[in-house]
């Protein structure tokens, strides 16, 4: 059974009929980790290209011990690793043959029980609570849930996706609660809000803020390669307070600017500010 891919939300809203009206979606934080998948009853912990991961081999024989006896299907979870590395560094634990990754553990989102793929996924993680429950091991762990089962409102969706990234987390996943789990597919059923793009830009502005951030910073105006100016958010509020005091610290500078996709005008999507690159200056952009 491949896996089933989730959906940009943007790329959802693009087009003439989204077909979200009238839905419910259960929303969770997405981290980033690896996908992964385990078949309970043989305990084989494999990633999304349906391989076998050597360096959890000795989780998968510790799980597959103590399977709880009424269950039989899958288990789909993020696998991550204690410290949160960058996905970059994730890689390298996780691929490694002659080591196991004994600070991974997994994040448990979804549940396929045998020969039921037609289940609703309200059902299928209500079992995978209880599979993560019946385990009681520390290693396996049920995802985060933000909102249990929220109506189709891609402006409440992105207000959360906000405080995510405001905490510095990676974005959140849209479940449809009544979907079947559809392998390979990509569609409406599971969707994202994640920032997938990075570049480095100039800073050459600022605005005030206003409500909560009046009398502090609140947006950056920056440059990119092609010349175009976009407006980002996403700075700490002490980053708020001590650029606005003194805006000399921080317009000229380099900064990382995270976001979703360029469009055809040349803006990008859901901007936000990551970090000053003090390592570059103006004349290595471009």
């Amino acid at each position: 059974m491949k896996p089933q891919k989730a959906l940009h939300l943007y790329q959802q809203l693009e087009k003439k009929n989204p077909k979200l009206a009238n839905k419910g979606f259960m929303i969770l934080e997405k981290h980033d980790g690896w996908y992964g998948y385990m078949d309970l009853y043989d305990g084989i912990i494999m990633s999304r290209q349906m391989r076998a991961i050597p360096s959890l081999k000795y989780l998968g024989d510790e799980l597959a011990l103590t399977c709880p006896p009424f269950t039989r299907g899958r288990l789909i979870f993020e696998i991550l690793v204690e410290g949160s590395p960058v996905f970059k560094d994730l890689n390298g634990i996780l691929n490694r043959k002659s080591e196991q990754a004994t600070d991974a553990y997994l994040l448990v989102h979804d549940f396929i029980p045998l020969a039921h793929e037609s289940m609703p996924f309200i059902l299928r993680h209500d079992t995978a609570r209880e599979v993560v429950t019946e385990y009681a091991h520390p290693k396996l762990r049920l995802a985060t849930v933000l909102q249990g089962g929220s109506a189709a409102d891609p402006e409440y969706w992105h207000k959360v996706a906000e405080e995510v990234w405001d905490r510095g987390g990676e974005g959140i996943i849209l479940k449809d609660l009544d979907a079947p789990y559809s392998p390979g597919k990509r569609n409406a059923d599971i969707m994202k809000i994640k920032l997938e793009n990075s570049e480095e830009m100039l800073v050459v502005g600022a605005e005030q803020g206003e409500g909560k951030y009046e009398g502090a910073l609140g947006a950056l105006l920056v440059k990119d390669q092609y010349n175009v100016i976009h407006r980002v958010s996403g700075m700490s509020d002490e980053e708020r307070h001590t650029w606005w005091s003194n805006l000399d610290i921080i317009v000229g500078k380099v900064v990382e600017v995270k976001f979703m996709c360029r469009l055809a005008n040349g803006s990008i999507r859901e901007g936000r500010f990551k970090a000053v690159r003090y390592d570059k200056t103006k004349g290595e952009l471009g």
